[in-house]
């Protein structure tokens, strides 16, 4: 009888203890400890000092520039004198204004209009007289005269860096007698390219008696 093939038995023992993975090698290789991960935070959030610096120096720019950008003023405006002269129930009203160009070129005039606010709170406005007829008007009204000036009027040109006196005449629908007791006068004058002037004139308190 043939002999029976035995079996060829292993190098390994059954009863052998496997050998202990190496210290500090994980055996799971997609796994990132969670110390890792917050300790690597700390080098890729970019540092809190240069970005205050930054903004700051960011915020100085703009405000130097929006400083630098504003719209220069182009003249100055004052109401010196107001003259009035009943007239059937209307007043007649000279107004004197100083007129300073404040920039290098000069100011075109457009339109020149003049409030006046009553006691009782009623606004009334008009458009300032053609200066061609402002010597009839003078003549005609003597009390005018106390506000007399060169002729302010549509299409004046006032030159580069100088001033100009001057005076405009309107009417409003009121007695002098209220007039005289007004709020306030406001005069406007219009500028081509630049913006509108505006100066008030608000008459001192009577004196009590």
């Amino acid at each position: 009888m043939p002999d029976e093939t035995k079996p060829t038995s292993s190098n390994t023992p059954s009863n052998a203890t496997p050998t202990p993975a190496p210290q500090g090698v994980t055996s799971n290789a997609g796994h990132i400890p969670i110390t890792e991960e917050l300790d690597s935070a700390k080098w890729t959030l970019p540092p809190i000092v240069p970005l205050l610096v930054a903004g700051v120096l960011v915020a100085v720019l703009v405000a130097v520039g929006v400083f630098s950008n504003r719209t220069k003023p182009s003249a100055s405006l004052a109401i010196t004198k107001v003259a009035s002269a009943a007239q059937e129930g209307n007043t007649m009203v000279a107004i004197q204004i100083k007129l300073d160009n404040q920039i290098e070129g000069p100011l075109w005039i457009k339109g020149i209009r003049a409030e006046v606010e009553t006691a009782d709170g009623k606004k009334y406005e008009d458009t300032a007289a053609p200066g061609m007829d402002g010597p009839r008007y003078m003549q005609a009204f003597p009390a005018l005269e106390e506000a007399k000036g060169d002729w302010l009027k549509e299409e004046l040109k006032i030159p580069s860096k100088t001033s100009f006196n001057g005076v405009a005449i309107f009417s409003y629908p009121v007695d002098k007698t209220a007039f005289d007791a007004r709020k306030q006068v406001t005069l406007r004058i219009q500028l081509y390219d630049r913006p509108t002037l505006v100066a008030a004139d608000t008459p001192a308190p009577a004196a009590a008696h």
